[in-house]
């Protein structure tokens, strides 16, 4: 893809107002996406307007996942906004919007060099899986739903494209359950 391709990729996942509970939108513009190159990817819809969406290519046993969510924190008030939150934009290299930073950037990112691995058939052997997920920003209902049908239990390791402030960082997140009786 072209640069400015790219950067419209991004554009685009701005201008949809994922605020949580609105992601369906988000999934079925980067299904349309992935298959323009011949990537196919399920939407899995649950609740009004809420998806995931799971695209896999390439073969083997060992599956990379590739994930990050589609919605957003609400944008508060709007009058206090410098620029109109779903209406992306270009500042020299910066871009503004609902969402630019965490995480539709990442989002971009990821599905931009899928598709272009897929596109020059550089895939090296293995299998990749992508995994959008819903309401990360509340209650990781998505995730959850994810976790319980088993779309994880194979991934040999998990690239998760969240902004860090430009660190790469190996991380863990999970919980711990219990019960106290007495």
């Amino acid at each position: 893809m072209e640069k400015d391709e790219q950067v419209r990729v991004l554009e685009d996942l701005i201008k949809i107002n994922s605020v949580n509970g609105n992601e369906e939108e988000v999934a079925k513009y980067l299904q349309q996406l992935f298959d323009r190159h011949g990537i196919k990817a399920k939407i899995d819809l649950f609740g009004d307007h809420r998806a995931n969406l799971i695209a896999d290519f390439g073969s083997g046993d060992h599956v990379l996942g590739v994930t990050g969510h589609m919605d957003t924190v609400a944008t508060g008030d709007e009058n206090k906004w410098q620029h109109v939150p779903f209406t992306p934009v270009r500042d020299g290299d910066r871009l503004y919007g609902r969402g630019a930073a965490d995480m539709k950037s990442g989002l971009a990112a990821e599905v931009i060099a899928l598709i272009e691995l897929h596109d020059a058939d550089a895939l090296p052997a293995g299998h990749v899986r992508f995994i959008a997920t819903a309401g990360e920003e509340y209650g990781t209902p998505g995730a959850n739903r994810l976790e319980a049908a088993g779309v994880a239990n194979d991934l040999v390791g998990l690239l998760v494209g969240e902004p860090t402030s430009g660190n790469v960082v190996y991380a863990h997140s999970g919980s711990m359950n219990y019960r106290v009786s007495s």
